[in-house]
């Protein structure tokens, strides 16, 4: 008999607990549904007052409609959080199959980039296409069945091919390893349960997003390229003197002042009235106008 107590109290316990854990999931489905019938309702009367609207513009109408709803329960977006995350077999969703452009890599770390250079990379980017060999692999093996050193396009001439393909593969494996991050970091701003990030040979991604509604979107927010570079600049010592010159000449204050010194010189010797020359005929650059400062300094007016 005490058994059998001991039995009963662990599945109603089993029992509390499921409910407890379901209930979030019964909630977002009534949540679902009464938004779902609530849009159906709003793109009823969407078309009767305005027939003019076509159906792309009153679908982007109903989302600023669902995303105002959902901003002004907080608690339907805490119960979708917690409710029980089904993948693509069980609610569907959509699976896109990504590719980083090694090709684009290897042409920004090329140096002197000629048409031998171009054409090989076009050709290991279409073998690429039919296998999963690495495009750094493809265009070391074809500049090699060339005769022509990777130290011509990369490295320097000391290093040997090996150096420079290890270099290389190593710059690729960052590269896929750095858009896998992008892509997860945008997957999260957009806020999908549990989706799943994982990589397929050498350059491809595979991601899964359960449940996502508006494809369109998605495929914008994954597809939507980036750009980072890093370049050497001078130190400001160096540049300022530069821009300053550039700035004279635009302004025509290098003939000025030619012009000056020459009279200067015919005129040394003779007697001016110093009362004149003591008056401070220039103007503060603080107290310029914006006009007065684009003609006296053209080029830092555009630059700064």
């Amino acid at each position: 008999m005490k058994e059998f107590r001991v039995r009963l109290i662990v599945i109603a316990a089993a029992i509390v607990l499921s409910i407890y854990l379901l209930y979030p999931t019964y909630l977002d489905f009534q949540n679902s549904s009464d938004i779902k019938q609530s849009l159906e309702l709003k793109r009823e009367q969407l078309k009767k007052s305005s027939p003019e609207l076509t159906k792309s513009q009153i679908d982007r109408v109903l989302i600023t409609n669902e995303d105002s709803i959902l901003a002004a329960n907080p608690d339907i977006v805490k119960n979708r959080e917690k409710r029980i995350k089904l993948g693509l077999d069980l609610q569907g969703g959509m699976r896109v199959v990504l590719e980083v452009n090694t090709g684009k890599l290897l042409e920004k770390l090329a140096k002197n980039p000629d048409e031998t250079f171009r054409n090989v990379l076009a050709e290991a980017q279409q073998e690429s296409e039919k296998t999963d060999e690495s495009v750094v692999d493809i265009v070391s093996r074809k500049f090699n069945e060339r005769g022509i050193r990777l130290s011509r396009y990369f490295g320097t001439i000391r290093e040997d091919d090996g150096q420079i393909l290890s270099s290389l593969s190593d710059n690729a494996e960052d590269a896929v390893s750095r858009a896998v991050e992008i892509i997860r970091n945008r997957v999260d701003q957009y806020g999908v349960s549990e989706p799943s990030l994982q990589r397929q040979g050498s350059r491809r991604i595979i991601v899964e997003l359960p449940g996502i509604a508006r494809e369109e979107e998605a495929k914008k927010l994954l597809q939507g390229t980036a750009l980072l570079e890093f370049r050497i600049v001078r130190e400001p010592d160096f540049t300022f003197p530069i821009m300053q010159k550039i700035d004279d000449v635009l302004a025509g204050k290098v003939l000025d002042s030619t012009n000056v010194v020459s009279e200067n010189k015919e005129t040394e010797s003779t007697p001016t009235d110093t009362s004149v020359a003591s008056a401070d005929t220039t103007t503060p650059e603080a107290e310029l106008s914006e006009e007065e400062f684009r003609k006296q300094h053209p080029f830092f007016s555009i630059a700064l």
